[in-house]
């Protein structure tokens, strides 16, 4: 749904694993293996080998899709309602 940019132009700073994005936008990891199954995000292919890696902007397309969908709704199980969607 959420494509990655080319791999050219991609800051390998900005590639993260299942754990750290899940640290980064304060869900659990299965949040983002959801998001993964439901067809939201793909690994960047970086070399074939080593830990699946997802890009920040894609994860935080996500994450504002989540939102704008009513993920921060309690009755939902979502999110504390100090934190807001990352901007993309």
């Amino acid at each position: 749904m959420f494509p990655n940019p080319p791999l050219e132009t991609i800051d390998f700073r900005d590639l993260m694993t299942v754990a750290e994005a899940a640290a980064w936008l304060h869900v659990k990891p299965v949040t983002i293996r959801q998001w993964i199954h439901r067809g939201k995000l793909t690994h960047v292919d970086v070399d074939g080998s080593g830990p699946k890696l997802y890009h920040r902007e894609v994860l935080a397309q996500a994450e504002k899709e989540a939102w704008d969908n009513g993920a921060d709704r309690p009755i939902r199980g979502g999110r504390k309602r100090d934190l807001q969607a990352r901007a993309a």
